[in-house]
């Protein structure tokens, strides 16, 4: 055999471990709103463990708001971004456990399998990474052996089915393709030449004040130049900054955070706090 193609033999299990779509990785990441001091965390990795004791798992999140699938998706999209190719991640936030919504198994264009209910949670899963398949969760031979129950479907469907997939690039045995999958309403900013209208979509535990307005409409700024924001009608007048450590002793900033959006802070305070903001007050910026 010419010594280019033994080369190339050599090569092909490397070449073929970085392929999006190759076999999956070791990983079960977990996202849940189960809070840490119950046993449904627990009992979900046990039933995980006692089919596939080798699986690597991993928290992502189990302090989530109870039953607030919008803010879960969009802690979800953040929270996977840089996971590998290949990692079944389960994200269960799911008021509607027991009644006829379904399940699902979706992969990414980025390679990544997720497993959840067919809530809406995804939603911004999808429109940042792109959807390469989803299957409806039926195949009874994944579930976890005995009694399925009506209120637990994390442990008895969802992490089995993730135990059982881990290792296997085929998502096909966990049932049927979903011809439609429910998505809930994207909160996306609307922005003109000198004004940019969005809403808070987060406030992180700092009290940091995350919006959907993107941070490449204020990039082109130089650092400490005014920005005139409006919060729920309040009207501030924000220094624009490039880092934490920039941050005045005693007055709000506006920043672009780690994924690109338009970010109001305090240094050592908590923003929130100080311009009495909450999840879903519109936002204006005027440039």
């Amino acid at each position: 055999m010419p010594r280019f193609l033994l080369l190339l033999v050599a090569l092909f299990p490397l070449l073929a471990g970085c392929q999006p779509y190759g076999r999956v990785s070791n990983i079960i990441a977990l996202f849940t709103d189960f809070g840490s001091g119950d046993p449904y965390v627990a009992q979900l990795k046990g039933a995980i463990k006692s089919l596939r004791p080798s699986a690597d798992i991993m928290d992502l999140s189990h302090d989530n708001a109870a039953f607030d699938i919008s803010t879960a998706s969009y802690i979800l999209a953040k929270s996977t971004r840089t996971l590998p190719p290949g990692t079944v991640i389960i994200a269960v936030v799911d008021p509607g456990v027991g009644s006829g919504r379904g399940a699902l198994v979706l992969r990414t264009n980025a390679g990544r399998i997720y497993i959840a209910p067919d809530n809406g949670i995804l939603t911004e899963v999808i429109a940042r990474e792109g959807l390469a398949d989803v299957r409806l969760l039926q195949n009874e031979k994944l579930r976890l052996p005995g009694t399925t129950s009506a209120t637990f479907h994390a442990r008895d469907i969802f992490g089995p089915a993730a135990a059982h997939i881990l290792g296997n690039s085929s998502i096909e045995s966990c049932g049927p393709k979903a011809e439609k999958i429910l998505r809930l309403p994207r909160n996306t900013a609307t922005v003109m030449a000198n004004l940019a209208k969005g809403q808070i979509l987060y406030i992180d535990h700092y009290g940091n004040i995350l919006t959907n307005i993107p941070g490449s409409e204020i990039g082109k700024l130089k650092t400490g130049q005014l920005l005139s924001v409006a919060i729920k009608g309040r009207n501030v007048s924000l220094p624009f900054l490039r880092t934490y450590a920039e941050a005045p002793a005693d007055r709000p900033f506006a920043l672009i955070n780690s994924d690109g959006e338009l970010e109001i802070a305090i240094g050592n305070g908590n923003a929130a706090h100080e311009l009495g903001a909450k999840v879903g007050d519109p936002v204006v910026l005027k440039l």
